[in-house]
């Protein structure tokens, strides 16, 4: 029910192997498939994907970053997932490639009724596929919302952060970039209490460094750890 598309479609394909091997692979494992059945099943796959059957027999060498990407859709979706996991699949990509995939992925989507769990720094890219976010910090979700409440009303301080980061297309309008100060914490020694008050502009004391937040819900359905919300 679950599969994976990774962040370098390069990486991800191994350079001995044709994108019929690719493909064929999980087929061949997981429902023996075999002969003219598997060869017409890779066929259709490479066709949803976008790919024409004379990229078949290509090494990854041979295919663009854009076209391996899409045999690495392929190669999930040949045992018909409910779930795709897509870790920055648009990262590793030219610019003018990104859109094209991002498209190609809603469409995708609405095609095959599937789920999809982004993993990405790219907040343009969140912000466009996704309708609901989760923001993450020191491996601990600390906000989660509808995609446009969060972005247009963050509540945690590093969501703020993270958000006014994103620059304006309006030239004229001020600055408005939060700075935070420290480094970012060693991810095997958590600090106690809040894990962002080490950096948190917005610290209210004692509380923050020796309590750990508790989850606060709200009515539009968003969710935040912070102390400034009780």
């Amino acid at each position: 029910n679950m599969q994976m598309i990774f962040q370098d479609p390069h990486s991800s394909l191994n350079p001995r192997k044709t994108v019929f091997k690719s493909i064929a692979e999980p087929l061949t494992i997981h429902e023996g498939m075999e002969g003219r059945k598997l060869r017409e099943r890779v066929e259709e796959l490479l066709e949803i994907v976008g790919l024409k059957r004379e990229h078949m027999f290509r090494y990854p060498h041979e295919l663009s970053g854009g076209q391996k990407q899409r045999v690495g859709i392929a190669r999930a979706l040949s045992l018909h997932p409910k779930l795709l996991i897509l870790d920055e699949p648009t990262s590793a990509l030219d610019v003018s490639v990104q859109a094209q995939m991002l498209n190609f992925l809603e469409s995708l989507q609405k095609r095959m009724n599937l789920t999809y769990l982004f993993i990405s720094h790219n907040l343009a890219v969140i912000r466009y596929a996704c309708n609901s976010v989760a923001v993450m910090y020191l491996g601990k979700v600390i906000e989660m919302g509808e995609t446009e409440c969060v972005f247009s009303s963050p509540r945690h301080p590093y969501t703020k952060a993270l958000v006014s980061a994103v620059p304006l297309p309006q030239a004229e309008q001020p600055d408005q970039m939060i700075l935070l100060e420290g480094d970012i914490p060693s991810a095997t020694h958590i600090p106690s209490g809040c894990r962002f008050h080490t950096r948190c502009p917005e610290k209210i004391g004692a509380i923050c460094e020796e309590v750990e937040p508790p989850t606060r819900y709200f009515p539009d359905g968003s969710q935040v750890d912070c102390h400034l919300y009780k």
